[in-house]
């Protein structure tokens, strides 16, 4: 039984390391191409402005990195510095510096360098050293600092950008507003207090 153990064994690894069977007699199975492609991100639609600030958010560039699918919920903690997509549910914190997508579900604090919402819920803070681009659809009950902020979706907590915040026709902001430079578009609704520091010298 040790010498089939040990045959087994050197099966089993011989098929992680070379992602087929070892004995080539057992090689009757031929291979399937993945056809399931992992769904490219979608650009969101650009924040209607008011002509007299024309301010540039950069769109997420996040490529490649991990996809946490619709079908998943992770419960735990999540960190990693590389791209993320979040389509399914988090129950815990996502922390890391990388670019991250969010269409599905947060439950807990949020950190990231750029940042995309797109029809996202999130539950919890969240702080970004980049660029934050939340759609129409999306969410946020939580505070929100960010270095740049396109809003065009719906957010309630206390808001700090250290450059521009744009809100768009669509936005609805329930909570302070802190930002170096703001444009908001006829139809936003602000419900807070409003301090824009981009007069004061330091």
């Amino acid at each position: 039984t040790m010498g089939k153990q040990q045959n087994n064994f050197k099966q089993a690894m011989a098929e992680l390391l070379n992602g087929r069977n070892a004995d080539p007699a057992q090689e009757d199975v031929t291979e399937q191409p993945l056809t399931a492609a992992v769904e490219e991100e979608r650009p969101l639609p650009p924040v209607e402005r008011p002509q007299s600030l024309q301010v540039e958010i950069p769109a997420w560039t996040g490529r490649g990195g991990s996809v946490i699918a619709e079908e998943m919920t992770v419960e735990g903690k999540v960190y990693t510095d590389s791209p993320l997509q979040i389509r399914g549910r988090i129950k815990g914190s996502v922390a890391g510096r990388g670019s991250l997508l969010i269409s599905g579900g947060v439950e807990g604090d949020v950190q990231c360098g750029e940042l995309q919402l797109q029809g996202a819920k999130v539950l919890g803070n969240v702080q970004s050293s980049g660029a934050v681009r939340i759609d129409t659809q999306a969410v946020v009950s939580g505070d929100l600092a960010a270095g740049e902020l396109e809003l065009a979706g719906k957010i309630k907590g206390n808001l700090q950008v250290e450059g521009t915040a744009v809100l768009g026709s669509s936005a609805v902001l329930i909570g302070d507003l802190r930002a170096h430079r703001l444009s908001i578009a006829e139809g936003a609704v602000l419900q807070g207090s409003v301090e824009v520091t981009g007069g004061l010298q330091d």
